[in-house]
């Protein structure tokens, strides 16, 4: 007979082990906001975070192209917008559709909704990112 100590009761709506859902963040460049500007994003980050809590027909195709919704999570209406996602030479991208969701603030947050199949979106400013960044490399060592 199993001892209530001997069993894991934790129920988690997260998909990833991490506390912080925003997996992959990055620094938006001059490149990232010009016009016709496709945003690269981290490879790291899409191979662990990313990749595996997509569709494995999805991610076969991301050579081609792929359309993805992006849900920008500070919108007052629940904006969503699609975007193309492409991977050429091993740097993933979304291409210049993106740039309908950029503002002022300098950094953002992207995470894979595995059960809407969706991008969940979300502008950072300096110091929250900073504060983020460390804390995750905390946990890690």
């Amino acid at each position: 007979m199993a001892k209530n100590n001997d069993i894991n009761l934790e129920l988690s709506l997260s998909q990833y082990v991490e506390d912080d859902l925003w997996v992959l963040t990055k620094k938006l460049s001059d490149s990232d906001l010009c016009y016709r500007a496709q945003l690269y994003l981290p490879k790291q980050e899409m191979e662990q975070f990313i990749l595996p809590e997509m569709e494995n027909d999805l991610v076969r195709k991301l050579g081609a192209g792929v359309e993805v919704k992006v849900r920008d999570i500070d919108s007052v209406n629940d904006d969503s917008y699609t975007v193309r996602l492409k991977v050429r030479n091993g740097q993933y991208y979304l291409e210049k559709g993106w740039r309908l969701i950029k503002n002022d603030k300098d950094h953002i947050g992207l995470f894979w909704d595995k059960l809407t199949g969706e991008f969940k979106f979300k502008h950072f400013e300096s110091k929250s990112i900073v504060k983020r960044v460390l804390l995750r490399h905390r946990r890690r060592n």
